[in-house]
């Protein structure tokens, strides 16, 4: 609790992401990854592989646009910053790590931004624009964001109100990668299972609440909080899906 304290004291952000809770969020999966660590090393090597694959038909004199990337140890950073001529990183908060990485490498930026546009007012979603008319924009990745979108926006709503921001939240980030004429990238959570200590799955989630997703390239299992972690007989696991281009 100390070291998650000092985090969220020390973690640069927008201060729409200390007031709302979202800070305390992202703090909070840093220290999950930290428990965790050997159960997430082949989710995040997977998106890593994915970013990295779909970014191979991309212009290389552009730049990379990358969205969720504030832990960045699921986005193949370095990699990246060979490859392009800049990369954007964007996301509500920054861990320290990820931009003293960013410093080291010389062309990747740390660029703090709510890419919902919405979470200051989430009575009427807006449709979310950024980066739309930045001709130099040639890759954009959303990194295990989408079904993230709500977790914080929907807590302390009832459970329709709370169902109905996560479906519009993801819809319109959905849409608003379609609209880049860039090759744009897209790895998400597909579906959540709740699994017991002799591997039955007893239930099953829609983490996007109904916002259908394009077909997937490939598809794997995230081990995201093993029994004992949320609790002491459940496991949780989420499927992810890697879609290579959304926007074709």
């Amino acid at each position: 609790m100390l070291r998650e304290a000092i985090d969220w004291l020390l973690t640069p952000s927008l201060p729409l992401a200390r007031r709302s809770g979202h800070l305390g969020e992202f703090v909070a999966i840093a220290a999950r990854r930290r428990r965790n660590a050997a159960a997430w090393d082949g989710h995040e090597a997977r998106s890593r592989a994915a970013v990295l694959r779909a970014a191979g038909a991309a212009d290389p004199a552009g730049t990379a646009l990358i969205l969720g990337a504030g832990h960045v140890n699921d986005v193949p950073l370095e990699a990246l910053s060979d490859r392009f001529r800049a990369v954007i990183l964007v996301d509500l908060a920054f861990a320290r790590v990820t931009r003293r990485r960013a410093r080291r490498l010389g062309n990747v930026v740390c660029h703090p931004h709510d890419v919902t546009e919405s979470l200051d007012a989430l009575a009427e979603i807006r449709q979310p624009a950024a980066w739309l008319d930045d001709p130099s924009v040639s890759f954009v990745a959303s990194v295990n964001l989408i079904s993230q979108l709500a977790t914080v926006a929907s807590r302390h709503r009832d459970d329709a109100e709370g169902e109905r921001i996560a479906r519009a939240l993801a819809e319109a980030h959905l849409r608003w990668l379609t609209r880049f004429a860039c090759p744009t990238c897209l790895i998400a959570d597909r579906e959540v299972e709740i699994v017991d200590r002799d591997g039955t799955v007893t239930a099953t989630l829609d983490p996007n609440k109904g916002a259908g997703l394009p077909d997937a390239d490939e598809e794997w299992v995230w081990d995201i909080a093993p029994r004992g972690e949320v609790d002491r007989r459940f496991a949780v696991r989420h499927k992810v899906i890697a879609i290579d281009r959304v926007n074709r």
